[in-house]
Parts: C-alpha cells; sequence; structure tokens
C-alpha cells in the first residue's frame, strides 16, 4: 500500500456513500405517479431497485462499476430514465 491508500479509500468510501444519499434523497422525492411514467413495467422498477442496491452497496466502485457492466441492458436503461428527472 502506498503513503495515501488509507486516505484514498477512506475518502473513496465517504464520496459513494455521500452520491448514495443524494440518489436515495433523489428517488425519495419522486412521486409515485412519476416512478410510474418513468418506469412503467416491473422489471424497470426491480432494474432500479437492484440499481440502488448497488450503489448503496459498501462495495469499491470497480464492484459497481462492474455490477452495471454486467447488467447494461436493465440497470443502464433505469439508470437513464432516472437521470431525465436531472435534466
Amino acid at each position: 500500500m502506498g503513503r495515501f491508500s488509507a486516505a484514498a479509500k477512506r475518502a473513496r468510501e465517504l464520496t459513494n456513500k455521500q452520491l448514495a444519499t443524494e440518489i436515495a434523497a433523489l428517488s425519495a422525492a419522486v412521486s409515485r405517479d412519476r416512478l410510474q411514467e418513468l418506469l412503467p413495467l416491473k422489471q424497470d422498477k426491480e432494474a432500479f431497485l437492484e440499481l440502488m442496491e448497488q450503489v448503496e452497496a459498501e462495495t469499491t466502485m470497480d464492484e459497481k462499476l462492474a455490477f452495471l457492466s454486467a447488467n447494461l441492458a436493465t440497470a443502464g436503461k433505469a439508470a437513464l430514465t432516472m437521470l431525465k428527472i436531472l435534466v
């Protein structure tokens, strides 16, 4: 381990937690009707919930990216759909 490895790891974990909190707050702010409109199919909602679990999980960014890569068709669609709210 390098001299700053532990500090970098702590910073990465804090950033991941902060991002997860922001995303969770955003998803909580979306009304049930708006969520239904954005994610009309049950599999869309399930994909979004799986994606949120990964965002909130105590895993590395590489593990989160591996999940997204492996589930790009479902999780990627859910992520892009929800990001439309921000734009």
